[in-house]
């Protein structure tokens, strides 16, 4: 558990430099950057190919029954 260990109490915060605090905003500013070209889900792929694989497992319909004499 996360409560039985102690935890030291931190030293008094200072301020941070104009400089340093110019280098903070511009980090948050920044865009990410992309890690990968990999394929992005898209959900409207998906239900297509899940309503044609619906279409084509379905069951056909009844024929109609020739009338009997």
């Amino acid at each position: 558990m996360l409560t039985q260990f102690r935890t030291e109490t931190a030293p008094p915060s200072r301020t941070a430099t104009s400089t340093e605090a110019a280098a903070l905003a511009s980090l948050m500013v920044e865009d990410e950057a992309a890690v990968s070209d990999a394929p992005t889900y898209s959900p409207e792929a998906v239900g297509a190919g899940l309503l044609v694989l619906g279409l084509l497992l379905s069951p056909k319909p009844p024929k109609e029954a020739k009338p009997t004499r």
